[in-house]
């Protein structure tokens, strides 16, 4: 095992037996935590991450006729990806296929532009944290409309939503959403 490798998490975590043994093979330190201790740790990291998704999920718009099962099940979707500053998240024309909010940082939707047979992008708007993109090609069913771009020097944290969750976690609010944005847009 490498230096800083744990062992035996699996065990603690699912209350079963374990399923190998454990010799060094040099002379060597260990630490161990007790079992309910690792448990509380875990839980309570489960229960901060639920916690900051709610509250940003809260604070956007989009989200606003879900009751709190429902944004309890859309939390429970999200992933988190990372991003470095200069990615493309997206590109205008591609099959739109996520849904994202900005957990850090910032990111620039960008329009591509063609004159003279050069491509150039013209910055539409700056995204920052608790931020927003990617519902309109879901509900729609259409082609991304921007190229999404990290801005930040320490890169983007995401959190990103597929668009067969998406579908079945707001299927029920989905026709209120396209007239809304209809009415927008």
């Amino acid at each position: 095992m490498e230096k800083g490798a744990g062992f035996g998490e699996l065990s603690l975590l699912f209350n079963d037996k374990r399923s190998a043994s454990i010799q060094a093979m040099n002379e060597c330190e260990s630490y161990v935590l007790d079992g309910t201790i690792f448990k509380t740790v875990i839980i309570k990291s489960s229960l901060d991450k639920r916690s900051l998704k709610s509250a940003m999920l809260d604070k956007i718009k989009l989200f606003d006729q879900l009751d709190k099962n429902q944004k309890l099940k859309l939390s429970e979707g999200l992933s988190t990806i990372y991003f470095k500053k200069g990615d493309f998240i997206m590109r205008e024309g591609d099959i739109g296929d996520n849904f994202y909010i900005i957990e850090t940082g910032e990111v620039e939707c960008l329009k591509l532009q063609t004159s003279g047979g050069k491509n150039s992008f013209i910055n539409v708007r700056t995204l920052k944290t608790g931020d927003h993109f990617g519902e309109l090609a879901l509900i729609n069913n259409q082609k991304r409309s921007l190229c999404i771009q990290t801005r930040s020097e320490n890169g983007c944290k995401l959190l990103t939503l597929d668009r067969d969750s998406f579908e079945r976690i707001l299927g029920s609010i989905e026709m209120h959403l396209k007239k809304d944005y209809d009415k927008k847009f």
